[in-house]
């Protein structure tokens, strides 16, 4: 029952028993009290403590009551702050999952940052609110490889949307290569739109971002020297300097040479790795031999292999073994 009935209700059978016990009882009846003789009728004393009862009951009503109304204005109040945290974390940003005031909230939004839902796995789940099924789709979307517009969302630039969005527009359009690298503060993004910017763009364009090269944008710029799309001009201290900005190993001065030896004149070819062999002699004297060994120029690397250590370049200390011995054969055999 309501406070407001209960008032009702309680004072009309008051009333109604004040009225029937006075009708059977009209007489008064005089109390002493503290010296004071206080006479009402009989009917008033009989209500009396019933009236302090009803008195009593009323303040108890409305003090739980009162109780009751803050515990669920907390609940509504950690409500709200639950739907916005959870589309907080749907979209990558930062949750606090301890500034909940009632304790049936307090078990969830501790869990709440932890949680990331998998786009495809809620495709066909609807949820009550509009904000986060917005968002679920929002990531549905991006994670198909759609680019769309998530100004609403107020996401950082290093959020994780924001940069596979990034991504995607990338992809359907390389030229955004530009639009990414103005503005860019990941690592990761930045040298996937520099690598998609070293597939058309002139050097001085590439050189231009101050992006970590990465081997595979160093690799597609020299497949594009001569090429017949897009073709571009490394000259040599072109090619050291990306290697200098570069952890190149053993192996990939090899296929460096592999790669240049259909694009450059044999002459550049033994120029420049005689540069990189002095640079970089712990590793680049590999790819120096192997250039040498392909142009058939062995008295050259029989002197190299003199001057070099016991344990260094036993493969083509082998070769030159076989070569002196009369055999002939591709190099590219033992450099797969």
């Amino acid at each position: 029952m309501g406070l407001k009935k209960f008032v009702v209700f309680g004072a009309l059978l008051l009333i109604a028993m004040g009225i029937v016990l006075y009708t059977f009882i009209g007489d008064d009846y005089a109390l002493p009290i503290a010296g004071i003789t206080i006479k009402l009728p009989v009917a008033v004393w009989v209500l009396f403590p019933a009236f302090i009862l009803y008195l009593a009951t009323i303040a108890h009503l409305m003090f739980y009551g009162a109780v009751n109304f803050a515990r669920l204005r907390t609940i509504r109040r950690d409500s709200e702050k639950f739907v916005e945290n959870a589309k907080r974390a749907l979209l990558g940003k930062k949750v606090n999952g301890e500034d909940y005031k009632s304790e049936v909230f307090k078990l969830p939004g501790a869990i709440l940052p932890l949680l990331n839902i998998d786009p495809k796995r809620s495709e066909h789940i609807r949820v009550y609110d509009d904000g986060i099924q917005d968002i679920l789709e929002a990531k549905r979307r991006v994670k198909d490889g759609e680019v769309i517009d998530l100004a609403k969302f107020n996401l950082l630039s290093d959020n994780a949307l924001v940069l596979r969005n990034a991504e995607n527009a990338l992809k359907k359009d390389p030229t955004y290569a530009t639009t990414i690298l103005k503005k860019c503060d990941d690592k990761t993004l930045c040298q996937k739109a520099h690598l998609a910017l070293g597939k058309y763009a002139s050097l001085d364009e590439i050189k231009k971002y101050e992006v970590e090269p990465t081997k595979e944008l160093f690799y597609t710029l020299i497949d594009r020297i001569n090429a017949k799309e897009n073709p571009i001009e490394l000259s040599d201290d072109d090619i050291i300097e990306f290697i200098e900005k570069m952890d190149f190993s053993k192996d990939d001065y090899i296929k460096l040479a592999k790669k240049l030896k259909s694009k450059v004149n044999p002459d550049r070819l033994i120029l420049l790795f005689e540069k990189l062999a002095h640079q970089f002699p712990h590793k680049a004297g590999e790819g120096y031999l192997y250039v040498l060994f392909d142009v058939q120029m062995l008295d050259n690397a029989r002197e190299y292999l003199e001057n070099s250590s016991e344990e260094e370049y036993p493969v083509f200390k082998y070769l030159l073994f076989l070569k002196d011995s009369g055999k002939n054969f591709d190099t590219d055999l033992f450099f797969k």
